[in-house]
């Protein structure tokens, strides 16, 4: 018997030593498109609700339906292809461009495609007093639900392979690092009550209501330090050290081009394996140097410290 749990211990040891991953954001594609129910054959309403899920899923704003009033009137207009299922289903993607410009007149934020990952820490306390937490090979209700408004909110979920030991705020953001995630959501649910609690490098909230109800306490947080002002445009100076060879550069420069906040990049100076880059971006320095945190591969050179004017310094990591 001892020895049977010493080989579990290691091996479940093992299996978070594999587990452990660099934190990264989850780059998504899929932000303008949606699957939405035909109610009695009311296929023009659908295209209407389809449209009032993008747009709440691209500003990060719940009111965003409300705020577009008329605007959302006439959705085929943004509409770039769709189909009907057999079981009439509208399948949707609308036009980017067109949606956000929509976004830009209503004086609504846009949030990017690069979103923090959220690793869900849910324990459920069912009616006989039997707690157990979800994992992420263990399908049933609580989780479709969540994951569920994770799609609506465009919040990537990631879940444990195994059970948290003893987890609190002060330990759930390492749980959430192990598995490559940027944030915990621990979730204590008790007679169809969940008490939910978000952890990131922004702090903890706290909210309480049904299971989606996390999903949008953690979207709705996300959305206030993330999203930015499609309106306009400011200039932000990027310097980043450990630039040693052509590969290096290129992934940078990649990088950097590939960010939603961002609409260009300039190549300034060269001082050694130093690189200054002049970016121009939505928002502002201290909203682009939040979005590159959400991945590894530039690490601050800042301290912590708020950006000197609209200027980062980073050093690249390989």
């Amino acid at each position: 018997m001892i020895r049977t749990k010493a080989w579990m211990a290691l091996s479940v040891a093992w299996l978070l030593a594999a587990l452990a991953m660099p934190v990264g954001a989850v780059t998504l594609g899929d932000l303008y498109e949606t699957d939405q129910p035909v109610l009695n054959n009311a296929r023009e309403a659908a295209f209407v609700e389809a449209l009032k899920t993008v747009v709440v899923r691209v500003s990060g704003q719940r009111d965003a339906p409300a705020r577009l009033g008329s605007a959302l009137n006439d959705p085929r207009k943004y509409v770039q292809r769709f189909g009907f299922t057999e079981n009439n289903v509208l399948q949707v993607g609308f036009d980017s461009v067109s949606v956000d410009k929509m976004l830009q007149a209503a004086g609504l934020p846009i949030w990017g495609r690069e979103r923090p990952a959220t690793l869900v820490l849910l324990n459920v306390t069912d009616g006989t007093g039997y707690s157990y937490w979800i994992s992420g090979d263990q399908p049933n209700a609580q989780k479709e639900v969540l994951e569920r408004a994770a799609r609506e909110r465009g919040l990537p979920l990631k879940w444990p392979a195994v059970a948290p030991q003893n987890i609190d705020e002060s330990s759930a953001l390492q749980e959430a690092e192990r598995y490559g995630a940027n944030a915990a959501l621990i979730g204590r649910s008790q007679g169809g009550a969940v008490r939910w609690t978000l952890v990131s490098s922004e702090g903890a909230s706290q909210a309480s209501g049904g299971m989606g109800e996390g999903v949008h306490l953690a979207a709705d947080t996300f959305a206030r330090v993330f999203a930015a002002s499609g309106s306009s445009l400011g200039n932000v100076v990027v310097e980043v050290s450990g630039i040693g060879d052509l590969d290096a550069y290129a992934s940078t420069l990649n990088y950097l081009e590939g960010m939603t906040l961002v609409r260009a990049v300039a190549l300034e100076q060269v001082s050694g394996d130093t690189m200054r880059f002049k970016l121009a971006v939505r928002g502002d320095a201290a909203t682009l140097r939040r979005a590159i945190a959400l991945d590894s591969r530039l690490v601050s050179q800042d301290s912590g410290a708020a950006p000197t004017g609209e200027r980062l310094s980073f050093r690249y990591r390989p």
